[in-house]
């Protein structure tokens, strides 16, 4: 049995609620496929999400995900900045604007789950009636400095483990119109976990 990571973050900023923490939260434990879901629920803050997030190295299975709210559609992140760049503070109260996240590190790392595998995922859910979408812009805020963060790990270590950042829209706790409901959710990332071809 291979160990995926699975996490979620906490609320922030006026969002009541975070559906991906509710998300993590219910696939703790869980076995999909070849793995076994171990879950942690990051806070919005640059200064401990790392810190709880922990040690990488143990797991064959990186998915991160966060809320998106605005969009309407689920993103398969292809890339993470080099960038802190948000007006909103984190949950401390810091703000960062126009900050490098490392210095003289790249200024865009490319998910480690391969491309190939992940646009025929891609096409097997819309397929499936999944609204689902690939992007390159996670934004400039939490989930994006976790994600630089995690693929620089991976790649100053050489782990070949693949890494996947998922934003979710928001869900009908936080917008009554929305169609999503964490119970949704669990339906797509399970036939997302069904679709998944072994990885190297």
């Amino acid at each position: 049995m291979k160990a995926c990571l699975f996490t979620g973050f906490t609320s922030f900023l006026n969002y009541s609620s975070n559906p991906t923490e509710e998300l993590a939260r219910q696939m703790h434990s869980r076995i999909l496929g070849d793995y076994k879901i171990t879950s942690k629920i990051l806070p919005v803050d640059y200064a401990n999400a790392e810190q709880i997030l922990g040690p990488i190295e143990n797991y064959q299975l990186i998915i991160l995900n966060g809320l998106a709210v605005g969009r309407n559609f689920i993103s398969f992140e292809t890339l993470a900045h080099n960038q802190i760049d948000s007006p909103q503070a984190d949950a401390q109260g810091c703000t960062i604007q126009n900050q490098v996240i490392y210095p003289n590190a790249m200024s865009t790392l490319t998910s480690s789950f391969p491309l190939t595998q992940l646009s025929s995922l891609l096409e097997n859910l819309v397929g499936l009636g999944h609204p689902v979408q690939l992007s390159c812009d996670p934004g400039r805020y939490l989930c994006n400095y976790i994600y630089y963060k995690t693929l620089f790990a991976l790649g100053q270590k050489s782990l070949p483990i693949p890494c996947l950042f998922i934003h979710w829209p928001a869900h009908q706790k936080l917008d009554p119109a929305s169609p999503f409901t964490v119970g949704k959710y669990l339906e797509i990332i399970s036939d997302f976990f069904s679709l998944l071809m072994p990885l190297p």
